[in-house]
């Protein structure tokens, strides 16, 4: 596709997607994030932006996805290694979480307190894990 063309289709629907989510239709946003991908596939900005709207509106399984391509396309972007360790908490992955925060932290984030949810969440879990596997050791004696 001509590199002119493209660039319009892009615009388009990057138009589009803010348009609609601003007025709340948000699945009119997503088919247009969808198209904008399509076409910018790698694109960690689109990639961020269409995560965010996808969390925003409760769907971070979809997210998660598109927080994760985001900061594998631009590691050193702090927000975006923040957006993956939301996504991480999201999956119930509290190690992993933790090592984007940090990771975020360290890039000049202002994510501390997101970190220190992380970690939290990250102990209770260990914990909870310990406490499960001495009931099992219990009820199996």
């Amino acid at each position: 596709m001509d590199p002119e063309v493209l660039a319009k289709k892009a615009l388009c629907h990057t138009c589009l997607a803010k348009i609609y989510a601003s007025q709340g239709k948000i699945p009119a946003a997503i088919l247009e994030y969808q198209e904008l991908l399509k076409l910018t596939p790698n694109d960690a900005t689109v990639h961020f932006e269409f995560a965010t709207l996808l969390a925003h509106n409760n769907k971070p399984d979809l997210a998660a996805p598109q927080y994760t391509q985001a900061a594998k396309l631009k590691p050193a972007v702090a927000e975006y290694q923040a957006g993956l360790g939301y996504a991480l908490m999201c999956q119930k992955n509290p190690d992993a979480a933790v090592a984007a925060y940090t990771k975020a932290c360290s890039l000049g984030g202002k994510y501390q307190t997101q970190l220190q949810n992380a970690q939290q969440y990250q102990a209770q879990q260990k914990l909870l894990d310990r406490y499960k596997k001495k009931l099992e050791q219990q009820n199996n004696e």
